[in-house]
């Protein structure tokens, strides 16, 4: 089975004031330590798409190919829509990931990847919310090209049945919107 990770980095960040798909952390790129926990468990089938300022930041990544999306301005339903749309002839599954989710690490994907195995869909719980990282199969491709605007996957997620499994990644609910949630940043770097 062919999974690849999409990692969604395609908006301005204007709560940040700043690109921070940019942002450092512990000397590199916050969206770079997403790329870093993508490949660690998918290496060599990690797509990052972006949008604003796209060519900035993709001269300050590595590992990864860039998907890019002129409309990243219509919403993460339509950064969604077009990157499954760009994997999905070459792959049967793929791993929705935020760029801003840096405490997601390898190992958390490692264990959404072992919970897939023959799921239809896998994903992330935390705050009483599905959310991503999520793994979503071949079957639900047509659903994912079709989002639009600011839904997300989340809608998806919620009307799955029977339900996606899912994994406890309270971790996953740490994402940066704001520089005070980057100072708050604690990164485990072991």
């Amino acid at each position: 089975m062919k999974i690849a990770a999409l990692i969604l980095a395609a908006g301005a960040g204007s709560r940040f004031g700043s690109l921070k798909q940019l942002a450092p952390i512990n000397g590199k790129p916050m969206l770079q330590h997403c790329i870093d926990s993508a490949n660690g468990q998918l290496p060599g089938a990690v797509y990052t798409l972006l949008g604003n300022q796209s060519e900035s930041i993709q001269k300050q990544i590595t590992a990864t190919q860039v998907i890019h999306h002129p409309e990243w301005k219509q919403g993460i339903g339509s950064s969604i829509a077009a990157g499954v749309s760009y994997l999905s002839k070459e792959f049967d599954a793929i791993l929705i990931m935020l760029g801003d989710q840096p405490l997601v690490s390898s190992q958390h994907l490692g264990q959404l990847l072992g919970l897939y195995g023959s799921q239809q869909a896998v994903c992330s719980l935390y705050q009483d919310n599905l959310g991503v990282p999520a793994i979503f199969g071949k079957i639900h491709f047509h659903s994912l090209t079709r989002l639009t605007g600011d839904q997300g996957a989340k809608q998806l997620l919620n009307s799955l049945s029977p339900a996606p499994a899912t994994l406890d990644l309270a971790i996953a609910s740490t994402d940066i919107d704001y520089p005070q949630d980057l100072d708050r940043l604690t990164l485990d770097t072991d």
